[in-house]
């Protein structure tokens, strides 16, 4: 993840070099973040071995984070003077799920004992997400 958000950030550099709008590169960004983890998470639950996993979540992990160079430095474009405060915001929401997530994969278990089920959920949030992104994110500035 480390090494994909720096090549991630020398990409995004170069697009803007090159001239593309600052919401155009973000929702590029936030696409590969967001799309590529989403199609891991769902070959995931059809994996044969051990090796085959830990290659999709790198996979996984990877491509989330060019979705650094997409969400995360977005609050640093709408909201200049805001950023912290935004940044704050959206992180407190972007932890629920992860709270309701850990209780919502004990039940699926409990009552499946399907991994590929929670892997599939996983996955569609992610897609919700992008989709999300894609039709109300900006790159403009917003605040002030």
């Amino acid at each position: 993840m480390f090494v994909m958000a720096n090549v991630a950030g020398w990409i995004v550099n170069r697009l803007l070099q090159r001239g593309l709008s600052v919401t155009s590169v973000r929702k590029l960004m936030q696409s590969i973040g967001f799309f590529g983890p989403a199609l891991f998470l769902f070959l995931i639950g059809g994996v044969t071995s051990a090796t085959q996993a830990v290659g999709y979540m790198c996979c996984v992990l990877g491509l989330g984070a060019f979705a650094l160079s997409g969400f995360a430095v977005n609050h640093l474009d709408i909201g200049p003077r805001y950023a912290g405060i935004l940044l704050g915001l959206s992180n407190t929401a972007g932890t629920i799920p992860g709270i309701i997530g850990v209780t919502l994969t004990g039940y699926i278990l409990d009552a499946t004992g399907s991994w590929s089920l929670v892997f599939l959920i996983a996955s569609g949030l992610y897609v919700f997400g992008a989709v999300v992104w894609l039709l109300f994110a900006t790159g403009e500035q917003v605040f002030e």
